[in-house]
């Protein structure tokens, strides 16, 4: 049998499986704050049965965005509407998630 399939752990990070959806830009945010878009695809993606799910490229700031259209974690804004996404996420689907940050300037 695969170990694809076989609970994995790293210090206190516990998998039910290997399974890692990697990040994917959508760029599909608006200012850097995820809308409805983001809902809905990453929502999709946490009930696919993966271990982990990664957010896309996420910029620490305006500048270091990949387009004017990728996650930003720059603002109060930002902050709120990933918060908003996670909470949203985590009372459908048990998935561990983790955010790529990035900074391409």
């Amino acid at each position: 049998m695969s170990r694809l399939f076989e609970p994995w752990s790293l210090g206190q990070l516990s998998l039910p499986n290997r399974i890692v959806i990697a990040p994917m830009c959508q760029y599909s945010a608006h200012d850097g704050t995820p809308g409805d878009w983001h809902r809905v695809h990453l929502g999709h993606l946490a009930l696919s049965g993966a271990g982990l799910l990664i957010l896309e490229a996420t910029a620490i700031s305006p500048e270091g965005r990949i387009s004017p259209q990728d996650l930003g974690l720059y603002s109060d804004a930002n902050e709120a509407a990933l918060a908003d996404l996670v909470r949203m996420i985590r009372s459908f689907a048990p998935i561990a998630l983790a955010l790529q940050l990035s900074h391409a300037g």
